[in-house]
């Protein structure tokens, strides 16, 4: 039996990214692992939200909502627990009798009490990539087309067939360039493209380029060839707002590095991202 408790020192620190990554890891490694999100009691979407996701992993189990540390059931196998944002991750673990990975952002200040207590400590947001160190990632800090929903104030005229959880890597604003458009869209992969509604040309090239998310901007009703066009094509979300383009790009550029961790892709991610910052060394620590 193995229990780990990931801690964060401060909220939005990684802790959901770290302990989903850590669970891929163990999974990988051939073992049955359960992750669960604590709660502290409060009403908390963030930790209904982190519990959904743990229950939706192909590759763990998890009930699907948070639980109380006293109410866990059976921890025979191995357990990845969350501790709710805040917590005093060495004191929780010591009551809980885990073993404690601490999350912290690079240049935070950890604590000596929960750095000593941690098996593992695992700087985020770092610029180097290694052993106890998780990198800034563009895949990890994209939001999902439904935070540009939120943070726009958009209307959604369709859906692509990924719909609001489609995470975007880039925004790119669809200005007159020298360069074809579509040729220019496509070389930003899953991104969310900005354009004053009435540029149907742009538009149009940014639906062939199967952008993640085409926002139009300045209000107004489409033409009906971008209409037709998205409703037909499943890969590209389409909203408009009533902001110009600068307004709605600075309304949507803040959901990058915030956006609740989320979505298959950042899932893969992370995954991947692990391998080397948890080595196989430090996995068979934790297992200890």
């Amino acid at each position: 039996m193995a229990l780990i408790l990931v801690a964060s020192t401060e909220a939005a620190a990684g802790a959901t990214t770290v302990a989903t990554g850590l669970a891929h890891r163990l999974a990988d490694a051939g073992h049955d692992v359960r992750v669960e999100r604590l709660s502290d009691g409060s009403d908390d979407d963030r930790a209904r939200a982190d519990a959904e996701l743990f229950g939706a992993l192909d590759f763990a189990s998890g009930s699907g909502t948070p639980l109380q540390a006293g109410s866990l059931g059976d921890t025979s196998g191995t357990v990845i627990l969350e501790a709710p944002a805040g917590a005093n991750g060495a004191a929780l673990a010591q009551q809980l009798g885990a073993k404690l990975v601490l999350v912290t952002p690079s240049g935070a200040e950890a604590g000596s009490a929960a750095t000593a207590a941690a098996t593992l400590t695992i700087q985020t947001r770092t610029r180097d990539a290694g052993p106890g160190l998780l990198p800034e990632d563009r895949s990890l800090a994209a939001p999902r087309v439904a935070e540009l929903i939120e943070a726009s104030a958009a209307e959604v005229l369709s859906r692509s067939e990924r719909g609001d959880a489609a995470v975007c890597d880039h925004i790119v604003v669809g200005a007159i360039s020298h360069d074809a458009a579509d040729e220019y869209f496509e070389r930003f992969p899953r991104s969310a493209v900005v354009t004053r509604n009435g540029r149907v040309d742009l538009a149009m090239a940014a639906i062939a380029a199967g952008t993640e998310c085409l926002i139009l901007s300045g209000g107004g009703t489409p033409s009906p060839y971008i209409l037709d066009r998205a409703a037909a094509s499943r890969d590209t979300t389409l909203l408009v707002t009533a902001g110009d383009t600068p307004a709605t790009v600075h309304a949507i550029e803040g959901t990058f590095g915030t956006a609740p961790f989320a979505g298959d892709s950042k899932i893969t991610r992370a995954a991947d991202l692990m391998r080397t910052t948890v080595p196989d060394e430090t996995l068979q620590a934790l297992l200890a």
